[in-house]
């Protein structure tokens, strides 16, 4: 048990390192990579399932690599991160919750 809950601890920890790095993507937003006709570069753009950005739902990042689009793709992988680490503490929680039965304790079944 008492590892389960170091493993909590430590993801504890990650979660508020993560949390001060810089700012975190909403839930729904992503960014698509297009190439507008005719050109040879590649633009960035967020997209969201709602509209996030006034009355849109898109909003430009400007060139592929730009410290705008490489920004976001930080708070993306924040956001993700983030739930990573939700996911595993749950986990490890409902082990903690419920314990693997072992032979002698409750032999009454």
């Amino acid at each position: 048990m008492n590892a389960l809950h170091q493993a909590l601890e430590e993801l504890c920890a990650h979660r508020q390192r993560i949390e001060a790095s810089g700012p975190i993507a909403p839930a729904g937003v992503w960014i698509e990579v297009y190439r507008p006709g005719g050109r040879d570069v590649d633009y960035a753009r967020l997209k969201a399932e709602k509209a996030m950005w006034g009355k849109s739902r898109m909003r430009g990042l400007k060139r592929v690599g730009s410290a705008e689009h490489r920004d976001w793709q930080n708070r993306i992988k924040r956001r993700d991160a983030l739930l990573e680490i939700e996911r595993r503490s749950l986990a490890i929680q409902a082990m903690l919750d419920v314990p693997i039965w072992e032979p002698g304790k409750n032999a009454s079944l």
